[in-house]
Parts: structure tokens; C-alpha cells; sequence
């Protein structure tokens, strides 16, 4: 089903068939970090060939991160009976707009929800005259890369990145990412379509 943006503010809501996707509200923020530490445990299996632990993806957003978000609205929610149970949270730079991070509740996996969330974020680019979406993901986990092309990502060599993408490779690098598991993915964003009366 595709989505449906709601006539009165393009930037909140898209709503689905059991769900909608909003921008995320203060009371939800509690719920971030849950979704994200449920989410990271799907990497298990691949700590080991990845050079990570688990523990470092759990906590990935503090909470300062997501009030700042929040506030400055670049963080939506995916939400059913007002319960939150996935999230995307963005960094508008100056040469693109940026996935932080984006999760969704395994038991809500393959519902189109982690799509939504991305054309959510997409839309929230183009009010802010954005023209692409960029973002960092794991190059060896099977359903990563083969997910975000689904969505309209390419990858983008390391040769074509901005100044300010290989400053966040080199950031996530200090972190604990191993810059040779990543890679960095852009989408180029259309035109939003003129809004009918």
C-alpha cells in the first residue's frame, strides 16, 4: 500500500493500513531506546565477522541526541494504537540529508514499515530543498544493502563522498565501527510534487 500524506501537514504524518508514520512526539522518546536494543540484537549473528558488539549498537542514541531531534523535527515514529515500534532519525547537512539510524521492533519486520519511515524522513528532505539522502550501513549483512537499493539508495564510493561523509565514516571509525564493514549509500531525491487544493 502506498502512502498516504495527510493534506494538512505534509512534513507530520503518512498514514498506512495498520500504522502511521509521524513525527515523533517528547512521550515517545522513551521508547527509542528499546526499539534500538531489540533491533541491534538481529546483528548477533554477524558480531564477530562485523568486529562489533552488540552492546555498541544498543546505545547508538542517547537521550540528549533524540530531545535535540526531536525538537528540531528530524526524528519520526512508526506507531500503532499510539504505541511507537520503529524510528528514523536524521541529520540535516549541508550537502545532503542523513540516516542516523533507523529501526523497527523485529516482530514488526517486513510490513513496509522500515519503507515509510525512509520516505518519511525523504519528505522531511525535500521541504528543506535537500536533493539526496545519505546514509552509513553494515556492507556484509545480507538483507542491508539489498534493503536500502529496494528504497532507491546506490552505493556511493568512497572517491564521491562529501567532506562532511568521510568525516562521519572517520567518526564512526573512533567509535567502533571497522570502516572496512561499512559503506556509505545515497538516494537522489526528486522534486516534491506540487500539492493539489
Amino acid at each position: 500500500m502506498q502512502p498516504i500524506f495527510a493534506s494538512y501537514d505534509p512534513l507530520a504524518v503518512i498514514i498506512l493500513s495498520n500504522y502511521i508514520v509521524r513525527l515523533a512526539k517528547e512521550a515517545d522518546l522513551v521508547h527509542i531506546p528499546v526499539i534500538e536494543a531489540r533491533a541491534a540484537r538481529q546483528f548477533e549473528p554477524y558480531a564477530t565477522e562485523l568486529e562489533i558488539s552488540v552492546d555498541l549498537l544498543s546505545g547508538l542514541t542517547p537521550m540528549t541526541f533524540l530531545k535535540r531531534a526531536q525538537a528540531e523535527k528530524r526524528i519520526w515514529v512508526a506507531a500503532i494504537e499510539a504505541q511507537p515500534v520503529g524510528f528514523i532519525v536524521a541529520k540535516f547537512l549541508l550537502e545532503s540529508c542523513f540516516i542516523v539510524e533507523l529501526d523497527v521492533l523485529p516482530d514488526y519486520g517486513r510490513r513496509g514499515i522500515g519503507s515509510a519511515l525512509i520516505e518519511a524522513c525523504c519528505e522531511g528532505a525535500r521541504l528543506r530543498n535537500h536533493t539526496q539522502i545519505t546514509l552509513t550501513t553494515f556492507r556484509y549483512v545480507p538483507w542491508n544493502i539489498p534493503f536500502y537499493r529496494q528504497c532507491g539508495f546506490e552505493i556511493l564510493p568512497p572517491e564521491r563522498c562529501s567532506r562532511e561523509l568521510k568525516a562521519i565514516v572517520e567518526h564512526e571509525a573512533r567509535y567502533g565501527f571497522v570502516q572496512k564493514h561499512r559503506v556509505v549509500m545515497r538516494r537522489l531525491l526528486s522534486k516534491r510534487a506540487e500539492r493539489r487544493e
